[in-house]
This record gives C-alpha cells, sequence and structure tokens, in this order.
C-alpha cells in the first residue's frame, strides 16, 4: 500500500521553481515509499541518489586524504 504522506508534508511546497517543487515531492514519494532504508536502495540509480543529496540542506563532512 502506498503511502500518501508525501503528498502532506511536501506537497504544499512553494521553493520559487516549478521544477524544486517538483524535485521535493519525487524525493519526498521514494522516502516515504521506503521509509528506512539505506538512501542507496531508496533511489532507483545512481544520478537520482545524487540529486537527493545535492537538494538535501544537510552539510557532508569533509573526506579525510
Amino acid at each position: 500500500m502506498e503511502s500518501a504522506s508525501y503528498v502532506q508534508n511536501f506537497g504544499e511546497c512553494q521553493l520559487g521553481d516549478l521544477r524544486l517543487n517538483r524535485r521535493a515531492l519525487s524525493i519526498g514519494k521514494a522516502l516515504s515509499q521506503k521509509f528506512g532504508q539505506a538512501l542507496s536502495t531508496v533511489f532507483e540509480n545512481a544520478k537520482e541518489l545524487k540529486r537527493a543529496y545535492e537538494f538535501s540542506p544537510i552539510s557532508k563532512p569533509a573526506l579525510k586524504s
């Protein structure tokens, strides 16, 4: 059964750009459908995963050399 909670949480977002609004909704939908799973399994391919990370406001830790 598909959860529609992503619409409740992301459906009204207004980010100033229709593409960003759609991206937020698609990310929310994917996260809602596969809640609790690793992000690498939530998104179907590397491109989607990368876009989700780029969309996220969470800063990434610097890699040690």
